[in-house]
């Protein structure tokens, strides 16, 4: 019988050696991830204790604000998609990969444009916007061509979503992202729907799930398309559309679920953490879709902005990154049971945060969830970090 510490902290799983046929992308578009999550999520903690009332209000308390959605929104969660869709992406559409060191230049790109968007001359802030569209917009358009001649079956329900995210994500630095409608649009039409394809390989290479076909694929695209325009219509014309936009969200899930075998998928896993990663993020999802609907003209709509970002996406990168870093590198980033443990708790976290919007609980828990946020994503992002410095040395190119 193992001594109780060993069912706690079991020792790290194997992974079997990982053989790169192309020179990896992943590491580097991760490593930009990781750099925003210190800077967006830094910015993210004092923005929560100032609204809160835990810290005095800063007098740049509004400027912080739209460096912190920049920054979150497309160098945290725009990069680890990126580095994703760009890695794993052809593989998940059933087509050939773009060259690497094409992709590789969308990085610097991204990050540039990032840097220049939040200065306040407009003139760096125009070139800033551009660059920011070209890092999305690229590999959106090399996508694309993926997915044209890629797997048919996957065209419908993976490839043009995937493409599509891409392309809202283009546009949304043109957007006011500080505004909560405009910032729950882009969370919804481009990461979310990103992460979405993204699950259905997931639940159909790990979790042995089924994949979305026929008329189940078709159906599926429809309602996705249903929900893009819904939302936007929300978000930048009559603010009575949410709770359509909620239905609309409510329904392409449903048929996500219950397309691809969800739920008996996860009764077969059991208790093993990319098991709870999806399963914590379709609840996540629902819930979003439930706030909409009752919530309607008058939905709290920072609560649905942290709910997508913090209790969806940030869990979503979490547990998907632990999986795909850990078989990249050979090494896993932290025991699998640790990671649960990390989703649950920051699960926890990303409550309480909007639970504060919903003015739910006062500031007097906030301290607590900054404390307990902050060592989560040290600890897991500094694990990460280690086991994304060899993966570029495991690929050795081809001698002439």
């Amino acid at each position: 019988m193992k001594p109780i510490i060993q069912k706690i902290f079991p020792a790290s799983q194997p992974f079997p050696v990982m053989v790169f046929s192309r020179q990896p992308v992943v590491h580097l578009f991760w490593g930009g991830g990781l750099l925003g999550l210190v800077i967006g999520f830094s910015l993210g903690f004092f923005l929560w204790m100032w609204q809160t009332g835990v810290l005095a209000l800063s007098e740049h308390y509004f400027l912080l604000k739209l460096v912190h959605a920049h920054v979150q929104l497309f160098g945290f969660i725009g990069s680890f998609l990126l580095g994703f869709a760009l890695q794993a992406g052809p593989n998940v559409l059933g087509g050939h990969p773009p060259p690497s060191k094409l992709l590789l230049k969308f990085l610097p790109i991204l990050w540039l444009g990032i840097g220049l968007s939040i200065l306040s001359d407009p003139v760096a802030a125009l070139i800033g916007n551009i660059l920011i569209t070209i890092a999305f917009a690229g590999p959106g358009y090399l996508l694309l061509r993926v997915t044209l001649a890629g797997n048919p079956l996957l065209r419908i329900p993976r490839g043009l979503p995937l493409t599509g995210a891409f392309t809202w994500m283009a546009f949304a630095p043109w957007l006011p992202l500080e505004d909560s409608g405009t910032a729950v649009f882009f969370l919804w039409c481009g990461p979310i729907t990103a992460a979405m394809v993204a699950a259905q390989q997931l639940i159909n290479n790990v979790m042995q799930g089924a994949i979305l076909q026929g008329a189940t694929a078709r159906l599926y695209m429809v309602s996705l398309s249903f929900a893009w325009l819904c939302t936007g219509w929300a978000a930048f014309m009559d603010n009575s559309f949410w709770r359509v936009s909620g239905w609309a969200w409510l329904a392409t899930i449903l048929i996500l679920v219950f397309g691809t075998r969800f739920i008996p998928s996860v009764r077969t896993m059991g208790f093993v953490g990319i098991n709870v990663t999806l399963f914590l993020g379709v609840v996540g999802l629902f819930v979003a879709t439930l706030m909409m609907i009752i919530g309607g003209r008058e939905v709290a709509l920072d609560a649905v902005v942290h709910l997508l970002g913090a209790g969806v996406m940030t869990l979503l990168i979490i547990g998907v990154a632990s999986r795909v870093a850990g078989f990249f590198s050979g090494q896993a980033v932290v025991p699998d049971r640790i990671v649960v443990y990390i989703l649950l708790l920051w699960s926890l976290v990303a409550l309480t945060r909007v639970a504060t919007s919903l003015a739910w609980i006062g500031s007097d828990f906030v301290g607590w969830a900054v404390g307990l946020g902050g060592v989560l994503l040290i600890v897991w992002g500094a694990r990460l970090a280690l086991r994304l410095i060899p993966i570029g040395k495991k690929f050795s190119p081809p001698k002439p």
